[in-house]
């Protein structure tokens, strides 16, 4: 173990960093000789008890009193648990923690936020930016492209030129750029620049899993910048209460938790992304189980969000989280709730995190022989605790026969107590929002700010454009006796108006188009962390769709109306459509999605298009013959496709009435 320069606090070393790598799918190596097996679904973790607390708690405690006056500068006491400086207490009075995610290297804009909002410390759930200059060789052009049309460093005018751009040219802009285009975190690095108060991150989807490692090794350190992962925990001692961060990086991908791609032992990572093992996830456990203290408040730090990934939710469960904190969603505004809110009662909770469950067990099922001929103890200990995790679910209040969850607050108890007691936050991206806890006299408030959608559009689009009522069109007869009784220069009038009005109408459908896609971006297309299933998104998708098809339609139908007096129809969407998710590990074109569902089920399939690159997006939406094909296509989501794993819904059925928002 080696101690932070800065004299800021100490980094926690992992004692199992060794050669020992997590297992990949192509079998070269893996873990665990001996899986547990899974007796119960309601089995719960329950840590060992003395005296009804867990092992160790009355030890930390009587180490927390004993060491309260080792106090280094800046009022950070160091605390010494299970031998070694596990993290550091920071003793102040009522304050302000500023809570941001994805500031995508630019760095300087946690100091700009910290100052705005007179925040004591930051905590950041992830895509901080741990890019050097080096790792522009090692992020793959998909990635890189991401990275480049979300950046808030590089100028829009230089960010259109480049998403243009071929990745070669990419590459050698950014390289030779004299202002950092990728991240600060060199300037941070070197020095040159310093962060204004403590900042606690775990890593996102997006980081270059060389750094992290650095930082892992010691080799690497920024002034008040503390990388929050499975090994290491830091306790906050503000305004009267105990708080324990821990944390989670990188995103939830189900077929690559046991794949730590180019990283070693429990970290993982490769091509400019990182991800969550269920190495991790077991060190997470035995982390907290060595750090328990009943008198803290615990906040549980992930990229990913726990309400969509019943894994984390799981993981929250085991570690007794009062509040999650996560990103990864990159909506407008900031989603605060508890799963009593969301739930129509304990047992739809239990049901979701059944869902997760199975897709676990069945990944390890397909899995569990090679795992077993790659083994050492230490990653054996790890993955226990890992499935502990994925059998942590609530009891059932309607099977009688359930067995009942332990808990401290209630030893033999069917009520799970986080399904009202738990908080969960998911924070925009920090361009667009953040939350501010306020800590004060042992009460922790919170206060959330959202840049929000822009409605003005609708406004704009309306202008000149009054709904009203088209009469039909006059019979023959009618329209002879009203053209005799008009004067030629009324008929001429009336017939440029007539010539007019289609063009009026492809003008205005365009400014609703073009309001819709710049002035109302109801959420970024992140395609790049196999998060699948966007249904905001895809809403959108679905009906610019819709508007573009109604659009054509609306105009040649004008146009027939005017010559032969038709009436104007309007286009129909199959009723027998999907939603096809998850298609960013490898290309997937329309030939084979159809060749995936059978042929002779399919009747159509549509990839939406990126509007400023007009590149094909990572999903599709597919229409079936009837229902019974449609049900059959539904039953295969999960199942993969040139190695991605399809994330397959039924589409928003707000799209079906040609509205949606906005």
């Amino acid at each position: 173990m080696t101690t932070d320069p800065t004299n800021q606090g100490p980094t926690q070393h992992h004692p199992q960093n060794s050669n020992h790598k997590a297992f990949r799918p192509n079998g070269s190596q893996a873990f665990s000789p001996n899986p547990p097996s899974f007796s119960s679904n309601s089995q719960s973790f329950v840590p060992n008890f003395e005296n009804g607390l867990p092992q160790g708690a009355t030890a930390y405690g009587n180490q927390l009193s004993a060491t309260a006056g080792m106090s280094g500068p800046g009022g950070i006491s160091q605390i010494a648990m299970g031998g070694g400086v596990q993290g550091t207490l920071l003793n102040t009075e009522g304050g302000k923690i500023l809570c941001v995610a994805d500031v995508r290297g630019n760095i300087s804009q946690l100091n700009q936020l910290a100052d705005e909002t007179n925040a004591k410390y930051i905590i950041h759930t992830g895509d901080f930016g741990f890019y050097e200059r080096e790792s522009l060789d090692r992020i793959s052009d998909r990635t890189l492209k991401h990275l480049v049309q979300y950046s808030t460093l590089i100028p829009h005018n230089v960010r259109s030129r480049l998403n243009s751009n071929a990745p070669e040219v990419v590459r050698h802009t950014i390289q030779h750029s004299p202002t950092p285009f990728l991240s600060e975190f060199p300037s941070f690095l070197s020095g040159e620049k310093r962060l204004s108060v403590p900042v606690y991150t775990v890593w996102g989807a997006c980081e270059d899993v060389a750094v992290l490692e650095r930082f892992r090794a010691g080799e690497y350190t920024v002034h008040n910048l503390y990388v929050l992962d499975e090994a290491t925990t830091y306790p906050i001692d503000i305004g009267g209460v105990n708080i324990r961060l821990f944390g989670l990086g990188g995103a939830v991908v189900q077929h690559k938790l046991f794949d730590n791609g180019e990283g070693v032992d429990t970290i993982a990572g490769g091509a400019g992304t990182m991800w969550t093992t269920a190495l991790q996830i077991g060190e997470l456990v035995e982390t907290a189980q060595r750090n328990y203290d009943p008198s803290e408040t615990r906040v549980l730090v992930t990229h990913a969000s726990p309400g969509r990934e019943g894994l984390l939710a799981q993981l929250a469960l085991v570690l007794r989280a009062d509040f999650t904190i996560s990103a990864g969603l990159h909506f407008r505004y900031g989603i605060s709730y508890n799963e009593f809110s969301v739930q129509a009662d304990q047992e739809h909770y239990r049901n979701r995190l059944l869902q997760s469950q199975k897709s676990f067990l069945q990944l390890w099922e397909s899995i569990k022989e090679q795992v077993e001929l790659h083994v050492d103890d230490r990653q054996s200990i790890l993955l226990q605790n890992a499935l502990t995790v994925v059998n942590r679910l609530p009891p059932s209040i309607r099977d009688p026969n359930a067995p009942e969850v332990t808990t401290l607050m209630a030893p033999t108890d069917k009520d799970e107590q986080a399904f009202k007691n738990m908080w969960n936050f998911n924070l925009p991206d920090a361009a667009f929002g953040w939350l501010v806890l306020d800590v004060n006299g042992g009460r922790v408030s919170a206060e959330s700010k959202a840049q929000g959608f822009n409605f003005s559009y609708r406004r704009n689009s309306n202008v000149g454009t009054n709904v009203h009522i088209t009469p039909p069109p006059p019979s023959q007869g009618q329209q002879g006796q009203q053209n005799r009784g008009q004067r030629p220069q009324q008929q001429q009038q009336q017939q440029q108006q007539q010539q007019q009005q289609p063009h009026q109408q492809h003008h205005q459908h365009h400014q609703q188009q073009g309001g819709i896609e710049h002035q109302h971006p109801l959420m970024m297309d992140d395609n790049n962390t196999d998060s699948g299933w966007d249904p905001v998104q895809a809403q959108n998708d679905w009906n610019e769709g819709a508007v573009q098809e109604q659009q054509q339609q609306g105009w040649k139908d004008s146009a027939s109306s005017q010559r032969g007096g038709q009436t104007r129809r309007q286009s129909v969407r199959s009723p027998y459509s999907v939603y096809v998710g998850g298609m960013t590990y490898a290309p997937v074109s329309e030939e084979d999605v159809k060749d995936f569902f059978g042929r002779e089920n399919v009747t159509n399939v549509r990839f939406p298009t990126d509007p400023q690159t007009g590149e094909k997006k990572a999903h599709c939406y597919v229409d079936f013959v009837d229902d019974n094909t449609l049900e059959a296509g539904l039953l295969r989501n999960g199942h993969d496709l040139k190695g991605n794993k399809l994330i397959i819904n039924r589409p928003n059925p707000a799209y079906e009435s040609g509205r949606g928002r906005g």
